[in-house]
């Protein structure tokens, strides 16, 4: 009896000692978490660049107002690759590196040119990485944009950078668009990504009467088949925002005789995009939108207010196309749309997507307008997936 119960205890002794604990767990404070990586290419070296917070900055920000500025860590290393870069900062990291809430890529101009890919491999395939981050180009000093700080000393999880939803709802210019769509768009056949671009504004706002930075969509990069890039500035891209269907809000200045007479707020416009049925190679535009007067500087005849808004929307519509067509872009992304609509004719022309459609137009640009007056109630902008 006695050796049956020494020997129940000697079972429970061994299932005890047996049993995982938490002797290996990391704390907090024992790890050190990326939350933004920079892309450069310079000399034929791989540069790579690493933002590291002070996540308790974060907590204060979710508490209230931080009252002391973020602390914001930037590394750089470069090497023969990507790979090799990074492992070269991992030597001066102290501890081990949490990949998982990486919240934006930044590419420099020269990194795009070498092709997304080239960067990214080694990314997603680590399995703390995800596919959600925003994706941005800059041609300033990716330590610089890393460094901008948001209003109010909060943290810079809260900028442009790492989460420029709520801004583009409020003026919707220019798309951003998350790594997941981006690895999507890219590998469309005939489809150019129009690729953010971030720039420091260093004179728009002061704190105490002194510059402080901050951050602003400046244009796109527009990256095409065989890792064609060209820059447009926000002016130059103005006529893509009526053609692009995730737009929420967008404000247009309405000109009289060469005064302004109205701004208005433009909301969700719905382009169609048709290959006209006698030509190979032109497309027609049907634009349908809703606007909301929001000031008036004079008084104007309705009719002849929605005929003019029609009017400059058609218009900024073409010259963005005729501009970018100029330099080769296809901004509207016709070739994409003639590989959807026609398959066998987009085949053709492009001996099955080796060549790029070239010959094509623009036809007719009709918008028609739903002008409703300031004072009526707006409908609910949804959350959408970019």
């Amino acid at each position: 009896m006695i050796m049956n119960r020494l020997g129940r205890m000697l079972v429970g002794v061994l299932i005890l000692v047996s049993q995982t604990g938490c002797w290996d767990m990391k704390t907090i404070q024992d790890t050190n978490y990326f939350t933004a990586i920079g892309f450069d290419f310079q000399k034929g070296h791989y540069i790579v660049y690493a933002q590291m917070l002070d996540f308790s900055s974060v907590a204060k920000q979710e508490a209230g107002k931080a009252g002391q500025p973020p602390q914001i860590w930037v590394g750089r290393e470069e090497g023969a690759t990507v790979n090799e870069a990074f492992n070269r900062l991992y030597k001066t990291t102290q501890q081990r590196v949490f990949w998982g809430h990486v919240s934006a890529y930044l590419f420099s101009s020269e990194a795009l040119k070498q092709g997304i890919s080239k960067f990214m491999d080694g990314s997603v395939r680590y399995s703390e990485t995800r596919f959600t981050q925003w994706i941005y180009s800059t041609d300033e000093s990716i330590e610089a944009i890393f460094s901008v700080v948001p209003f109010f000393n909060v943290s810079p999880m809260a900028s442009i950078l790492m989460n420029p939803i709520e801004n583009y709802h409020q003026l919707s210019y220019i798309r951003p668009f998350r790594l997941y769509r981006v690895a999507a768009l890219l590998r469309e056949p005939g489809y150019t990504l129009m690729m953010p671009n971030l720039s420091i504004q260093e004179d728009t706002w002061k704190k105490s009467q002194k510059p402080d930075p901050k951050l602003e969509v400046n244009g796109v990069y527009a990256i095409g088949k065989n890792n064609l890039v060209e820059w447009f500035s926000y002016n130059q891209f103005k006529g893509d925002r009526w053609m692009e269907k995730s737009s929420a809000r967008s404000p247009l200045v309405v000109y009289m005789n060469g005064k302004p007479v109205q701004t208005v707020s433009v909301e969700r416009p719905k382009p169609h995009i048709r290959l006209r049925k006698d030509s190979n190679q032109i497309f027609d535009v049907h634009m349908k939108c809703k606007v909301i007067t929001i000031e008036s500087l004079e008084r104007a005849d309705e009719a002849s207010l929605q005929k003019q808004i029609e009017k400059q929307i058609a218009e900024e519509i073409e010259q963005t196309f005729k501009m970018a067509k100029d330099r080769g872009v296809d901004i509207y992304q016709l070739e994409h749309n003639l590989y959807r609509q026609d398959f066998k004719l987009w085949a053709k022309l492009t001996l099955n997507g080796k060549h790029s459609l070239e010959d094509y137009e623009l036809g007719d640009v009709r918008v028609d307008v739903q002008l409703t007056h300031s004072g009526m109630l707006r409908e609910r902008v949804k959350d959408q997936q970019y």
